[in-house]
């Protein structure tokens, strides 16, 4: 799901983010099928069956009562909730970088050979948890590692077809979780207020007219501007002339970004070629500029899945009528 956004260059650098995750995961799936034969790909596909994508998609829905139970009675949980997504997803990143570097080496431990990348890994994937927690503005980091090891992870795992169906299924309910039982927005607000690597923003401060405000949101305001007792400069003097500073920000969560790259890397086992991978790579950055004008225009939450969707499916129907010609 994405938030409201203000600025266009704010635009700019999520669209960057969702670069970084869509071309990093597609390099580093380059690691995971490296000399790969048809028949091994094919093979890596653990999930083929279409109607598995509909498990999956319980999963998510009950993953998601879980977190709003999990918000409402121990929210202290979220943390340790963020902590495990971010080792798991970082763990499988390091990893398939380590193997593909230092395929050979091992350390022998207590009589067995543990190959160093697998050390290095969990290492790595730790360091990354406690970075996070003790420097906040890692968040942004941690989300795109995450979301590059969740894409690439489920890419390899399920075939195009399954990718695909997933994410038409997948779109229905964000569609749904947004606008008619809205709970992705209770979600997003809860990751946004605890600054929780689900999602990556992209935050700034804009002076609005007071004149924008209802006489209740000014009162409001100003019980809060005592309690604060703000003594910045430039704050006091956009509100001596009549402005309130509010903060303007667009976000993007980490399945908005891994969603694409699942069916980006599922493509490459059609005909091991990362053509079609691209194809359908600058679809999503089409589906997803779509939603950013979108977003700019209404400056209101709105779901990513269903336009990063019709984008896909633009660079799917481009590839098709590429290798036609």
């Amino acid at each position: 799901m994405a938030l409201r956004v203000i600025e266009y260059r704010q635009l700019v650098q999520i669209l960057a983010l969702f670069m970084i995750v869509q071309f990093g995961g597609l390099l580093l799936s380059t690691a995971v099928f490296d000399n790969t034969t048809y028949q091994q790909a094919q093979a890596s596909q653990a999930i083929s069956s279409p109607a598995s994508a509909v498990f999956y998609i319980a999963y998510i829905i009950f993953f998601s009562i879980l977190l709003l139970l999990i918000l409402k009675f121990y929210k202290g949980i979220f943390r340790l909730v963020e902590g495990l997504v971010i080792f798991i997803a970082s763990f499988e990143v390091f990893l398939i970088i380590g193997l593909y570097l230092n395929s050979g080496i091992s350390l022998q431990v207590l009589g067995s050979a543990i190959p160093v990348a697998l050390i290095v890994a969990v290492v790595l994937a730790i360091s990354l948890v406690i970075a996070k927690n003790k420097w906040p503005n890692l968040k942004n980091t941690a989300a795109i590692v995450a979301s590059i090891g969740v894409g690439v992870i489920l890419g390899v795992g399920f075939s195009f077809e399954v990718a695909f169906i997933f994410m038409i299924i997948l779109a229905v309910y964000d569609f749904i979780a947004v606008f008619i039982t809205k709970h992705m927005i209770t979600l997003a607000n809860a990751v946004s207020e605890k600054n929780l690597a689900f999602m990556v923003d992209v935050k700034e401060v804009e002076a609005i007219s007071k004149a924008n405000f209802s006489k209740k949101e000014l009162k409001a305001y100003d019980m809060e501007m005592r309690k604060a007792k703000i003594s910045n400069p430039a704050f006091k003097n956009a509100v001596a002339k009549g402005m309130i500073p509010v903060s303007a920000s667009v976000a993007l969560g980490t399945g908005d970004l891994a969603m694409p790259l699942m069916v980006a890397v599922s493509a490459f086992k059609v005909y091991l070629s990362f053509t079609f991978s691209l194809f359908i790579t600058f679809g999503a950055i089409i589906g997803l500029a779509l939603t950013m004008l979108i977003l700019k225009r209404f400056k209101r939450a709105l779901p990513a899945i269903p336009p990063l969707l019709f984008g896909i499916a633009i660079g799917i129907l481009l590839y098709y009528a590429y290798i036609a010609l």
